[in-house]
């Protein structure tokens, strides 16, 4: 190989910030009848991209994003994160590196109930062992961030689902993650407030420079991404992807 091609594939190696390579996961029932659910996926996603993965209920996406932040593991293939193999840790190697490498945005909010929107927020430097102060610090940035901290001192449930959302958002970012995971975050908001949301993730991508991977069955929001990946059946396609938009338009059809 030329030392240009080397020098370009060491470039394109330095891009991908995540590499999945030929993804199977299968489960079984009790009569042991096995469900396959993906079905060999080999991808990239850029360093700094805004990816969106749609499809159908039962496409494998939601399914797809818990392997990539290791919350699954595969029945077979590799999924390397910012130069780790994932899947060749244990589950405690897992949680300690998602804890450091992702921010996990919701559909649905786990609070603390008594706890305040900052401590909230503060949540994950508490459980990695950051004393108050400290945890205080960068729960307030991360509000003033998302520009909501004029709710800090309340409790998240008198605060209304856009704002919820924003917490979430605001709690996403406090450990200083280099990539943002969203599992259709939109799902319970209005249309206002769904925009506002996307708003802050567009910004984020943009001028805070963190990859973002969302699921979402809003086709609308695909052009907002630099990059989509349409699934179907548990494959990723390319040559398709008019009927997956079609048939999440059927799925939708009398929801929306």
């Amino acid at each position: 190989m030329s030392e240009e091609k080397k020098h370009e594939t060491k470039k394109h190696e330095e891009k991908a910030i995540i590499k999945v390579y030929d993804l199977k996961k299968s489960y079984f029932s009790e009569g042991n009848e096995e469900s396959s659910i993906l079905k060999g996926i080999s991808l990239e996603i850029n360093r700094h991209d805004f990816t969106i993965l749609y499809g159908p209920s039962g496409s494998g996406k939601s399914t797809m994003l818990h392997h990539l932040v290791g919350l699954e593991q595969p029945s077979s293939g590799h999924i390397v994160v910012n130069g780790t193999n994932i899947t060749k840790l244990d589950s405690e190697e897992r949680a300690l590196f998602r804890s450091k490498t992702f921010g996990m945005v919701y559909q649905f909010w786990y609070w603390a109930k008594s706890l305040t929107v900052w401590e909230n927020v503060a949540m994950p430097l508490f459980v990695s062992g950051s004393d108050e102060k400290y945890a205080k610090e960068k729960a307030m940035e991360s509000l003033v961030d998302i520009g909501i901290e004029k709710y800090a001192y309340k409790r998240p449930t008198q605060l209304s689902g856009g704002e919820q959302q924003r917490v979430g958002l605001a709690r996403a970012l406090v450990n200083n993650p280099p990539i943002i995971v969203a599992d259709e975050p939109t799902g319970n908001l209005d249309t206002h407030n769904a925009d506002l949301v996307m708003q802050i993730f567009q910004k984020l991508n943009v001028k805070k420079h963190r990859t973002i991977i969302m699921v979402t069955h809003n086709l609308s929001y695909l052009p907002m991404a630099n990059r989509t990946i349409g699934m179907q059946d548990g494959l990723v396609v390319s040559s398709n992807t008019e009927s997956v938009k079609e048939q999440i338009k059927k799925e939708l059809k009398g929801v929306i």
